[in-house]
């Protein structure tokens, strides 16, 4: 009770800083939502997680997306002014973060004494040279594995024992001035342990389902992919392994939504919510055996291999209403180069399936790749309306530092420069 007291004294601000609109949550694609068609900004819930783990190990946490609620350095600088934090945490993309550290080098020229922690997937057991490419002087910890099992450890072990900072993994601190990484080796299995995101101090009326124009909650149901496409970070960043919460537990974070903030759509987010179809039906049923398919709608994410009828016809009875499917291209080839594990037909076959049971999609796709020629964008455009998808994002491919693309294709001639 004295030590949780204590802890009162000291205040955390976990922030979206302002500027750009990334997917800061979303460590896999990072998407520019400025830049974005058809992509709409998820809810903060790593800043939820945070907030949720560090009020129940007793400190004081103050939450905002600046970046969502369009407010300015100057919003930022009242609230640090007014909040007076002992400890700012940022979620950083790719794309951000440049930008998100000479914020940090502003704050910090004017409130020293802040301790500033950087989650990020530009973080995932980093190499030396990062830290002479980034100007990282100013920040204390660095975060690269899921913080949800990181963020209180690390706080906990900063004000109570630094000693206990090597036996975390997937930071990132420094003793005497340089460096030291923590790599992370292992992935934890019990997502049921966790709580689940503080959405007391999430403004959830900021994340708007485009279709309904209501609050949409993001609802992680799994971690890590067992799929192997060349572009993507999420087998390296999550691990091979797919991690599953119960399906009881999953529920009852969707119950809280609705009858404690009154949030009735959902984007239930993992890798490939599909990939396990005797779970995906489980949910379902509970869903309806609930009588919450009465009260809510939600979209999923989905290969084109990994639905059928079966499938599709409980997920539409328990309020299923869009499904965003990776087609990526209607060239074979590429498929095949990408190591995507579809083919085209199968995209159009999947497609089908959609429009039989009325599940609008949004249909991604990527062109850009190192062999693709003038005929591999011919068939992609031809694809895009044999599949006819309700809504569709087109993305250049980027090289992620870390993805097997990368490695292939600039590999030893890269540079770490590469990666922002």
């Amino acid at each position: 009770m004295i030590e949780n007291i204590l802890k009162q004294n000291y205040k955390i601000m976990a922030i979206y800083p302002p500027g750009a609109e990334f997917q800061r949550g979303e460590d896999r694609c990072q998407i520019d939502i400025s830049a974005s068609a058809a992509n709409s900004n998820r809810a903060c819930n790593d800043l939820g997680y945070v907030a949720a783990l560090l009020k129940h190990s007793g400190y004081s946490v103050f939450l905002r997306d600046y970046q969502v609620e369009n407010l300015t350095l100057n919003n930022l600088y009242s609230d640090i002014s007014e909040q007076k934090p002992n400890i700012i945490f940022i979620s950083t993309t790719n794309g951000s973060i440049l930008d998100d550290i000479k914020i940090v080098n502003d704050i910090k020229e004017k409130n020293p004494d802040i301790i500033f922690i950087l989650k990020g997937a530009i973080f995932f057991n980093p190499e030396e040279k990062l830290f002479e490419l980034l100007d990282l002087k100013n920040i204390d910890y660095l975060i690269g594995g899921e913080v949800e099992f990181i963020i209180e450890d690390l706080v906990n072990a900063h004000y109570k024992n630094k000693e206990l900072l090597k036996n975390i993994e997937g930071i990132s601190y420094k003793v005497d001035g340089k460096w030291v990484i923590n790599n992370l080796n292992t992935f934890k299995e019990d997502l049921d342990s966790l709580p689940f995101p503080d959405r007391s101090l999430m403004r959830n009326d900021l994340y708007i389902n485009p279709e309904t124009n209501k609050p949409m909650a993001l609802i992680t149901t799994a971690k890590g992919c067992c799929f192997s496409c060349s572009y993507c970070l999420s087998n390296i960043i999550s691990g091979r392994k797919i991690r599953e919460r119960s399906v009881e537990n999953i529920i009852q974070e969707i119950e809280e939504c609705v009858n404690k903030y009154n949030i009735t759509n959902f984007f239930f987010k993992s890798d490939t919510f599909t990939a396990n179809k005797e779970k995906v039906i489980k949910i379902c049923n509970l869903i309806i055996q609930k009588g919450l398919n009465k009260k809510i709608i939600w979209v999923a994410t989905a290969r084109a291999n990994s639905i059928d009828d079966e499938m599709l016809s409980v997920m539409k009875k328990a309020g299923c209403s869009l499904l965003a499917i990776g087609f990526e291209s209607g060239s074979d080839e590429s498929l095949k180069l990408m190591k995507k594990g579809t083919t085209a037909e199968q995209n159009i076959k999947a497609s089908k399936l959609c429009k039989k049971y009325k599940i609008k999609m949004l249909g991604h796709f990527l062109i850009g790749f190192p062999w693709e020629n003038e005929s591999h964008l011919e068939e992609t455009k031809k694809h895009i309306f044999e599949v006819d998808a309700d809504y569709i994002e087109i993305s250049v491919v980027v090289p992620y530092y870390r993805t097997q693309i990368y490695n292939e294709y600039v590999g030893e001639n890269g540079e770490i420069s590469d990666i922002i």
